[in-house]
Formats: structure tokens, sequence, C-alpha cells
């Protein structure tokens, strides 16, 4: 039986469609019939996961759509599921372990790639994934701290109001600006797309750019590696 991956998607809108597009470019082959099935349940009116956090609102609906969405996408025949949203990590442990499970978590393919690639990173994330510790919680974090530099409190806000703007606008160059003058401040390598939104990005820093290394981002992690990842009962 194929094996099917899910994608809660909506977490913004255009990141996680942008996803689904770059499994397809990262796994073409000769038949149609040979690439990846996927589901895309795409739902925008999960509330803002950063207010659930900051102001501890609306938590129990949150979780609740979230439980409601991961168990309708299991009955439509995904063996993995991946979450197309990094803050949403933080309430995974209130979720079902039978749903759970299946989950394929970015903060485990982010943590692996630092720690295999071993160089400077800048964390760009939400103050929502900044304020609840969701890397700094993770089991292998202890080795993983040396390599990650967490921009100053200015720049955090900056982040994540360039985060929003890309939600609400999509791909913009001059975001890519921003970006380029924090890499020159922190003198970082690399930069780790703590926030699904900036999978919109990565193909300016790999095309444009001629860089391959020069950002973490977990959903292109998922899409060059998806049939090992959905072989892999260990993930």
């Amino acid at each position: 039986m194929k094996k099917i991956l899910g994608i809660l998607g909506g977490m913004g809108p255009l990141a996680s469609a942008a996803f689904l597009k770059t499994i397809y470019e990262c796994n073409t082959t000769d038949l149609e019939q040979e690439q990846p099935a996927c589901i895309l349940y795409s739902d925008p009116t999960f509330p803002d996961r950063t207010k659930a956090i900051i102001n501890q609102s609306e938590e129990d609906l949150l979780i609740r759509s979230l439980v409601k969405t991961l168990e309708k996408l299991t009955q439509l025949g995904a063996s993995k599921i991946v979450i197309t949203c990094i803050t949403i990590h933080h309430f995974l442990p209130s979720v079902p372990a039978n749903l759970r499970k299946n989950i394929i978590s970015l903060i485990d393919i982010i943590i692996q790639e630092i720690l295999r690639e071993k160089k400077r990173y800048l964390l760009l994330c939400t103050n929502g994934t900044r304020q609840a510790g969701i890397f700094q919680n993770h089991s292998q974090w202890f080795l993983a701290d040396e390599y990650v530099i967490l921009p100053d409190e200015a720049d955090q806000s900056t982040i994540h109001y360039l985060i929003y703007h890309l939600k609400k606008s999509g791909y913009q160059d001059a975001i890519n600006f921003h970006l380029d003058n924090l890499i020159k401040k922190y003198s970082v390598d690399s930069l780790i797309a703590g926030c699904t939104e900036f999978h919109l990005l990565t193909k300016y820093f790999m095309t444009y750019k001629g860089q391959n290394d020069c950002i973490i981002d977990p959903l292109l992690a998922i899409a060059k590696n998806i049939r090992s990842l959905m072989d892999n009962a260990n993930i």
C-alpha cells in the first residue's frame, strides 16, 4: 500500500502551498505515478500561535483544532504528518500519543541539521517560539546551542514583523535586504528557518545567491528526503 504524507497547513497558507510544490520539484521522476502521494489540509482558521503562548489565549481551542485536524488526516490515510508551523510544536505534548507518534518534527529536523553541519547559525523565529523556548526544550539542545545565535530583542521584534509580512504578502526582495544585514551583523555562516514562512525565501538563497547551505529549512530537508522519512518507523 502506497504511503501518504499528510500536510497540516494554513499556518500560513502560502508557506504550506509552497511546501507541497517543493516536494514535487525535489522528487521529479520519469513516471508521474512514482511521485510522492500527499494530502494538504490547509486551515488558516487556527488561532494565532504566538498570541496563544504569550497571552495564554485560545489555547484550548487551538489544541482541540490541532487534534481534530490530525485525526482527519489520519482517517484520510496519512501515515506520516508534517505540521507546517514551528510555533505550534509547543502544544504537541497536549496531543494524544497515538496521533503524536506519526508527526515528523520540524524541530528534530533542524537540530539534526545543526549537529551535522556545526556552523554558526542565526535563529529566525516568531516571538512565541522564542518565549516558549521551543528549541531550548529539545532533548539535544545542549549539543546544538553552541552553534546557534539568538538575535537581540530589537532584532527579534524585526524578525517577528518580517514573518507576519511574509504571511500577508509573500516573498518580497526587501526582506532579503534585512536578512543579509542580520547575517553580517551577527557574523554567522547560515540562518535557521525557525518559522516555516521563511520557506518562501529558500529559493532566493539557493538560486539567486548560489548558496546551497546558507539556510537550514526543515521543509526543504523533508522534501528532499521524503522517501526515507516515510519509510523510517522512528521518525
